[in-house]
């Protein structure tokens, strides 16, 4: 296990609260079920979401707005600068690397750098921004941020 400074361990918080998040999952029911949110926000599928925005749009604009779709394509911009320097920057190692590998439940093939911040959960999270500041119907924004909070839940659980 690697070393890591007292502000980003919270004292052991982190710790802590990452492993009981990914024990949650130690289930197989509930490893598929992570790994099923976890697979469909990653960041390579943002063409497939901007995809359903623009279809939404053109066919309910009283519930999708086109700010919606702007707010999302330049944000993912925007995000996807941010999360690369950042990941970059503080090379966070995974918490596999982190952790040991005998104390972490691993869903599919284990990676070992660049954990934080989440691509996963911050293009999850830009969707829910998207809408919300898109004033789209609640009908939209509020499924949307059950399913960002929950692809933040995957990324720990897997």
């Amino acid at each position: 296990m690697l070393p890591q400074p007292e502000w980003y361990t919270w004292y052991g918080w982190n710790d802590r609260i990452f492993l009981a998040v990914n024990h949650l999952s130690d289930t197989p029911t509930l490893s598929a079920a992570m790994e099923m949110v976890s697979w469909v926000a990653q960041p390579a599928y943002f063409p497939v979401w901007m995809a359903l925005l623009v279809v939404i749009f053109r066919l309910r604009p009283l519930t999708l707005p086109f700010a919606v779709v702007w707010n999302f394509a330049v944000g993912e911009l925007a995000v996807w600068l941010i999360v690369v320097a950042l990941k970059s920057g503080l090379a966070y190692p995974r918490p596999v690397v982190a952790l040991g590998s005998l104390s972490v439940h691993v869903v599919g093939r284990p990676e070992y750098w660049h954990s934080f911040p989440s691509g996963h959960a911050a293009m999850a999270f830009l969707l829910v921004g998207s809408l919300l500041l898109g004033k789209a119907s609640k009908i939209l924004w509020i499924p949307a941020a059950v399913y960002a909070v929950l692809v933040a839940w995957s990324r720990m659980a897997v």
